[in-house]
């Protein structure tokens, strides 16, 4: 099982399903896939292998297809790249195969549709895990393909929280609260849901307790707030009205969010080069450790004083553990990609390939311009942390596990920006005089 550097037994069975949901959507002219999978993570060779197949069977190029995972931690292993992790080639391919039978079947199916994006707030089922004062994405952003004939044909979520209500003493595969949430709109809907999770490297789910009770509550939070936007939705277009007995007159009720009858469907692509960060020799980590780890003691629980140590203590162990990584693999730099969708009138997905902070999506939303911007991650590629440079010296999980240097975080910004004007999309770079 994948999702806890802890967790070695093997899974003993099967909770509940996990599956790859696939949407594809055609204007026309333009065709594009997103995918959402029960996964921790996607390796970018098995994705490779997908959008290969979807070419040569639907004429979809390779920039038009979209993976992403959901970021569960009670799936299988051996299907993404990063730490503690290699291709189970085998299941790999298996994988791929799977989904790309999904998109011929969703392919085969389209039929006409309208595009509409809400939201709402979601704020009490997740926290900054690194300080609970500090930023989260409390936004639910809904996206929902109404058939012509009335009917929901799809519906996308996009939620930023760590999928981590089960803990490593879990042994059961199970989708965790993003597939109960999907199941949950499906029931209601009788229409697939896709989970996209969103920026939340530092922000974990809350809980009465780790087991499969929690994940069912979680789903029900999320899942009944996708279910309120979905109804809301539907009246865009159609409208909604009350009588008004008084005046004996039938007036409308209008409802926020986005209609998008003739969308005009654009993607964009780019690869970029991620540079390692440097690391400390084993020695070094262990001698700093030693000197925390002996202060630490002597420090009350809960303290001002214990908690910074604690979160450089966290640092150095987890780097510890990425510099061997890193060493075994002489890693200098990761290639990878950031994409992006245009799904007209204000409305875009963007797909990066790691986890982020809930502060990194807000600059980019901020710099973008875009009110109805979906940001996808796990996307594509599993780079790991793509943390801040600030957060480095903060300490934490986080910032001693990545394997990304510092000035990682503004090139995937700078590209996630580029991919976003490129689509048309975003607001285009205003030229200033030097």
């Amino acid at each position: 099982m994948d999702g806890y550097g802890t967790r070695i037994q093997p899974s003993e069975g099967v909770h509940d399903p996990i599956f790859a949901r696939v949407l594809v959507l055609d204007d026309g002219d333009t065709r594009l896939v997103i995918v959402g999978a029960d996964l921790l993570g996607v390796h970018p060779q098995w994705v490779e292998w997908v959008r290969q197949e979807v070419n040569d069977i639907a004429d979809i190029p390779p920039e038009h297809v979209l993976v992403a995972a959901t970021h569960n931690h009670a799936g299988p292993a051996g299907l993404r790249r990063g730490l503690f992790s290699r291709l189970d080639e085998t299941l790999a391919r298996n994988t791929a195969d799977k989904i790309v039978g999904a998109i011929g079947e969703a392919y085969g199916g389209r039929r006409r549709a309208t595009l509409k994006a809400g939201r709402a707030t979601v704020d009490t089922v997740s926290m900054n895990r690194r300080d609970p004062d500090w930023p989260i994405d409390p936004e639910l952003r809904v996206l929902l393909v109404d058939g012509a004939d009335g009917g929901p044909i799809a519906s996308v979520m996009n939620f930023a929280c760590h999928a981590t209500v089960l803990y490593s003493d879990n042994l059961l595969l199970s989708a965790e609260f993003p597939g109960a949430a999907c199941r949950i709109v499906q029931e209601h809907t009788g229409a697939p849901c896709l989970f996209l999770n969103g920026a939340c490297a530092n922000v974990n789910p809350t809980w009465i307790k780790q087991d499969f009770d929690n994940v069912e509550r979680t789903g029900w939070v999320v899942g009944g707030q996708a279910l309120r936007v979905i109804g809301e939705l539907r009246t865009l277009g159609p409208g909604q009205r009350a009588h008004n007995i008084r005046w004996d007159e039938w007036l409308p009720k209008p409802v926020a969010g986005r209609l998008t009858e003739e969308p005009r469907l654009r993607a964009a692509r780019r690869e970029v080069d991620l540079p390692a960060r440097q690391f400390l020799s084993d020695g070094e980590y262990a001698e700093r450790l030693a000197q925390l780890e002996a202060g630490v003691r002597a420090l009350a629980p809960g303290s001002p004083e214990r908690r910074e140590v604690m979160a450089a203590v966290t640092h150095l162990q987890t780097e510890r553990w990425a510099a061997r990584w890193a060493r075994d693999r002489g890693l200098a730099t990761l290639r990878t990609e950031v994409q992006a969708f245009a799904l007209g009138d204000g409305v875009a997905l963007l797909g990066l390939p790691g986890e982020f902070f809930a502060e990194t999506a807000a600059a980019i939303r901020s710099a973008a311009g875009v009110d109805g911007l979906f940001v996808s991650c796990y996307t594509n590629d599993y780079v790991g942390y793509v943390i801040p440079p600030e957060a480095y010296g903060q300490g934490g999980y986080e910032a001693g596990i990545t394997p990304c240097a510092p000035e990682c975080e503004e090139i995937v910004v700078e590209a996630a920006l580029g991919v976003l004007r490129e689509t048309g999309a975003a607001v285009p770079q205003q030229a200033t005089d030097g």
